[in-house]
């Protein structure tokens, strides 16, 4: 099939390496002029400003993937980014050919913020800008003609992403509530776009959107005082106060798809991240 990825991050590399890895054309638009995954086409086009927009209407491409993530966390960039970005994309793209649009968003659609569980069927109503501005962006799916699927992800984590880490190792930092965290490996993310994208190609239909987290929230002071553990880093001796924060996310439309997680757990996941770290520092050493 013919891709068009829009953005090529830390997030976007690693998808754009497995496109080319299933044999797809791919063509990468970008803001930046930075190289692109070797066998990817690259085009420069900045999808705020509108630079070099009028490009993305010479391509016929299958599929549609939009992974970009704003400069700053301001509310103004998330809807530049997001809801403004997409809308100039999909107005210059041609869609006549398109099977299917994905749109990288964020669990951050959904606002629940005391432990509530929550699925696919939950209603989203987003706690801040920036929420608002990923379900705007979203929205303008349902306009297309084609397929369209947002994939609502929550935090990311992997081998170069290393948040949690870097919080256990300074004990002052750790949170004082007690707080669900949701995540998923990088390479779960990939692997479940990957997925879809065979999906389609078989000629499957998708659902609007899908929940992308592993299959165990838990609380953030667990996973912390795993990694110290495992670390040998001091811990604090602070009690947590009260009430319990986040919500717990449940992946029901995911495991349904017939994905299966390479990393279904935190403990899957960071093993490895630890271990490599370990073995940095015994070279140190």
């Amino acid at each position: 099939m013919q891709v068009l990825q829009i953005g090529c991050g830390a997030l976007g590399s690693l998808i754009a390496q497995a496109t080319l890895t299933r044999g797809h054309a791919l063509t990468i638009a970008r803001r930046s002029d930075k190289p692109v995954p070797k066998g990817a086409q690259s085009l420069r086009v900045d999808v705020v400003s509108g630079n070099g927009l009028s490009a993305l209407g010479t391509l016929q491409p299958d599929l549609l993937l939009y992974c970009l993530a704003p400069v700053s966390s301001g509310a103004q960039a998330y809807r530049e980014t997001y809801y403004q970005g997409l809308q100039q994309v999909l107005a210059h793209v041609q869609s006549a050919g398109l099977k299917q649009v994905f749109f990288i968003s964020s669990t951050r659609v959904y606002g629940a913020q005391a432990g509530e569980w929550v699925d696919d069927d939950t209603s989203v109503v987003p706690a801040d800008a920036g929420g608002q501005a990923l379900l705007d962006a979203e929205r303008l799916l349902d306009a297309l003609p084609c397929g369209n699927t947002a994939l609502r992800i929550s935090g990311i984590y992997g081998p170069d992403r290393r948040y949690l880490v870097r919080m256990a190792q300074q004990p002052q930092s750790w949170p004082q509530q007690s707080h669900w965290t949701n995540r998923m490996h990088e390479q779960d993310v990939v692997g479940a776009l990957m997925h879809f994208y065979d999906a389609v190609a078989e000629g499957q239909s998708l659902h609007s959107h899908y929940i992308l987290s592993d299959n165990s929230p838990v609380l953030q002071h667990e996973v912390l005082q795993w990694i110290a553990t495992q670390m040998g880093w001091p811990q604090p001796e602070t009690p947590l106060s009260q009430p319990v924060t986040g919500k717990r996310l449940r992946n029901l439309r995911l495991q349904a798809s017939g994905y299966v997680l390479q990393f279904p757990d935190y403990l899957a996941g960071y093993t490895p991240i630890l271990n490599a770290l370990k073995s940095q520092q015994r070279d140190i050493e």
